[in-house]
């Protein structure tokens, strides 16, 4: 059972970073109204975007995210994770700055390329640095804690964007990196795992003493292990990942995955929350409905971190794959009645709003958190590093495809096809998990390399 423990406080510092990288994602929903209109006292460009400048504002962050990923594993391997997350917290600090003072919108695409920037390294590194800092018995529990600063960063945006000024509300922002930075320079570790690796056993056991709250003896026998797993795989090349069977089917469970969770429609729902529920003609206004949707964004986080380890990864994203899709359909079915027939929508108003929070529940114990905590826990140490780059470049890949082409694919099948075709692929997804995903509750890394292999 988890107590307040020196590895517990080191974890929920670190998330502080994972909610400064999924305040990007739900940042357009409040902005987006602010910097359409003509105001001049709410949009501080002086006159309203483009939808082409809507669309690259929308998906910049995804272009800074994958050349941010393709670097992070070979950073963290030469300088450390620690150095590594602390060097992510300032693009984003000064993102958000560029944000509260800008006037011109290439001050916003700088800012949304260099926030991609870190948001592409920390979610290469931060699943990393968590499943490293933690023991077996507690690594998934301890990996999905991500999930709920990540969702509190998606909630942040929605519970106050839509109330503020552009400069307060992107200077509020700009305290969460800050925050996390301060404490991880004076409380956070390097990991036992990174120390052992570079030949800092005594650094690692004092770490690991620390951590774990463990005897010279306990440490002693943890470095033991994590030098034995070292010398049955040395320093790995991404040509070794090809090269072996047990790798490969792990590469292509980890890509699969994060395809799926972005083909969901995760970052396309996200991004353009508030215009979703203005299309959707809702009573409630639309930054009244991004707001309660944010509150259960939030709240439905918690809900994989008390279930992952008595359900186990493979159960929870079955689930939340068929949950995705259904809600999916119901969504489209209502903008396919709105869009498409002569039936008026007006008794069914609260049908978009309850749709999404559907989704956001299924996805929320799935689709979310387990994709990078099953990546971070496949791979051995030899290539986690190298794995976890290729594997966040690619998620971002798909990210940019959705989000820059959200606005086109409406236009092309409508409103209700686009979710409609999320849900089709989130069926895809389903079929994927139970042919392919393993299920790795409570098994070390030689016990799930093991089982690849076969």
């Amino acid at each position: 059972m988890l107590c307040i423990s020196t590895t517990l406080f080191t974890v929920l510092v670190v998330d502080l970073l994972a909610t400064s990288g999924d305040i990007t994602a739900t940042w357009t929903s409040p902005m987006y109204p602010k910097l359409y209109s003509n105001d001049t006292s709410v949009n501080p460009l002086g006159r309203p975007i483009t939808e082409e400048e809507d669309s690259w504002i929308g998906s910049l962050v995804n272009i800074g995210a994958i050349l941010g990923a393709l670097p992070a594993g070979f950073v963290a391997d030469k300088i450390g994770r620690r150095k590594t997350l602390i060097g992510v917290a300032l693009p984003h600090i000064t993102a958000y700055l560029m944000y509260a003072f800008g006037t011109d919108i290439y001050m916003f695409y700088i800012g949304r390329f260099i926030n991609g920037i870190s948001v592409g390294i920390g979610y290469a590194i931060l699943p990393m640095y968590v499943a490293e800092v933690s023991k077996d018995s507690e690594r998934s529990t301890l990996s999905v804690t991500l999930n709920i600063f990540w969702t509190f960063g998606n909630f942040l945006p929605y519970g106050i964007g839509p109330y503020l000024s552009v400069k307060l509300f992107n200077l509020i922002l700009a305290a969460v990196p800050i925050t996390f930075m301060v404490l991880f320079v004076v409380f956070g570790f390097e990991t036992p795992h990174y120390l052992v690796h570079k030949g800092r056993d005594d650094e690692a056991m004092a770490v690991l003493r620390k951590l774990r709250k463990s005897s010279v003896t306990g440490a002693k026998k943890e470095v033991e292990v994590l030098k034995e797993a070292f010398s049955e795989h040395e320093d790995g090349k991404l040509s070794d990942i090809f090269r072996n069977k047990g790798l490969r089917k792990a590469l292509v469970v980890s890509m699969s995955l994060v395809f799926f969770q972005q083909f969901s429609g995760i970052n396309a729902v996200l991004y353009y929350l508030e215009p979703i529920f203005q299309a959707s003609g809702t009573k409630l206004s639309a930054a009244v409905s991004s707001s309660i949707f944010g509150v259960f964004v939030f709240l439905f986080s918690f809900l994989t971190t008390f279930t992952v380890e008595r359900a186990g990864v493979k159960l929870l994203m079955g689930i939340s794959a068929l949950g995705s899709a259904l809600s999916l359909g119901v969504l489209g079915a209502f903008f396919y009645i709105k869009d498409s027939t002569d039936l008026g929508t007006e008794n069914i108003f609260w049908l978009p709003i309850a749709g999404l929070i559907s989704y956001i529940l299924f996805y929320s114990i799935g689709f979310g958190p387990l994709p990078w905590t099953i990546s971070s826990q496949l791979f051995p140490n030899s290539v986690k590093a190298i794995s976890a780059a290729a594997v966040s470049a690619f998620c971002w890949i798909s990210s940019f495809i959705i989000t820059k082409f959200f606005n086109s694919l409406n236009d092309t099948i409508h409103r209700a096809g686009t979710f409609w075709l999320f849900g089709g692929l989130s069926l895809v997804a389903l079929l994927v998990t139970i042919l392919w995903v393993p299920e790795t509750k409570g098994k070390s890394i030689r016990e799930i390399q093991e089982m690849l292999q076969k």
